[in-house]
């Protein structure tokens, strides 16, 4: 593993993060990272991409993300000097994807957002490391199942991928660890139809014209 352990120091952290249950709960206990690929998931504002850039700025990468060894200035991020990662002993390698800043780092000009996404993890080496905000964003279906294939093929060629993510596609990698973040903490080992991403697409496939009714009467409400 290239990643093998993750650590908070409280004391060190700031408390708009510790009030999000992903960087509590490893403040708390810890995080290991014990498969070739882990994938985070969960709802919105539960630290899911805080905690991957701490690991990315930890492991050092830039914070605003690109390919390992990419000399930039060094922007802190929230967790630094709080997040600290325990390593392996494989030569250092790989990518972070920032969901945020990932068009200004990359080289595809002329390409969507999502167009650069594939482009960018088709050309993902065997034997490194890749951390990965939201890598669904901007893709179709379709386009995230061949995403699928390619992070199952990057963990059968000694690669380790830690990803955040809530496309129940993506969560469905074979043999990748599945990690819940909610309200109460991290639950970890989970079953792609136990997550919340994927219960709540098979309730809208069962009934999308009824969940549709649903959520716009709600909004009706709220608006009212």
């Amino acid at each position: 593993m290239f990643i093998e352990h993750v650590v908070i120091d409280p004391a060190r952290a700031p408390q708009w993060a510790l009030a999000t249950p992903a960087i509590a709960h490893v403040a708390e206990f810890g995080f290991a990272l014990t498969h070739p690929i882990t994938l985070i998931t969960g709802g919105n504002g539960v630290g899911k991409s805080t905690l991957l850039e701490g690991m990315a700025r930890a492991w050092g990468f830039a914070v605003e993300g690109g390919t390992w060894g990419v000399v930039k200035p060094r922007a802190r991020d929230p967790l630094y000097d709080a997040l600290t990662v325990r390593t392996g002993a494989r030569a250092k390698a790989g990518y972070f994807l920032r969901g945020e800043t990932h068009t200004t780092v990359t080289e595809f000009g002329g390409r969507s957002h999502g167009e650069s996404v594939m482009e960018l993890t088709s050309r993902f080496i065997p034997n490194a490391l890749y951390l990965l905000d939201e890598p669904e964003s901007g893709l179709s279906a379709v386009a995230q199942m061949a995403l699928l294939s390619q992070l199952h093929a990057l963990a059968g060629a000694d690669a380790q991928v830690i990803a955040v993510t809530h496309s129940p596609i993506v969560l469905g990698v074979p043999g990748a660890e599945i990690v819940e973040v909610g309200e109460h903490g991290i639950e970890r080992g989970l079953a792609v139809e136990g997550t919340l991403a994927f219960r709540a697409m098979r309730d809208f496939l069962a009934d999308p014209h009824g969940i549709a009714d649903y959520m716009a009467d709600w909004a009706e409400g709220e608006l009212g």
